[in-house]
């Protein structure tokens, strides 16, 4: 098991968003805090990079820390989505709180998405 990586200064999470990468044997987990909006886009895609490039067999994106998620989040995580499917990488989404939950149920993405509570 590797220690959590922070992919940004702490006082990036100042600005609104935290990302943290971390292995558990084949599992890589994207855990997010915070807000995610625009503005966090690129540290976001960033980080996607990052753990796709440990070609993980699992792919966690732990929403439970969130507190906002805006359309260019949802359009992000959509993407990962799609890519992990094209890499044959399982993919999980642990679910945010509700009020960043109620975009995916706005969207009608709550079917359509793999959640789970077994992150």
């Amino acid at each position: 098991m590797t220690a959590p990586v922070q992919t940004r200064p702490a006082d990036a999470f100042l600005a609104g968003l935290r990302i943290t990468i971390s292995e558990r044997g084949t599992q890589t987990t994207l855990a997010l805090d915070g807000e995610w909006d625009l503005g966090e886009a690129e540290a976001t895609r960033h980080a996607i990079r990052a753990a796709l490039a440990r070609q993980p067999a699992r792919l966690v994106l732990d929403l439970s820390g969130l507190t906002f998620i805006d359309s260019s989040g949802v359009h992000i995580l959509m993407s990962l989505f799609r890519r992990a499917g094209r890499l044959k990488i399982e993919f999980a989404i642990v679910p945010g709180p509700p009020a960043v939950q109620r975009i995916f149920d706005i969207c009608e993405l709550t079917a359509r998405l793999p959640f789970t509570n077994d992150g």
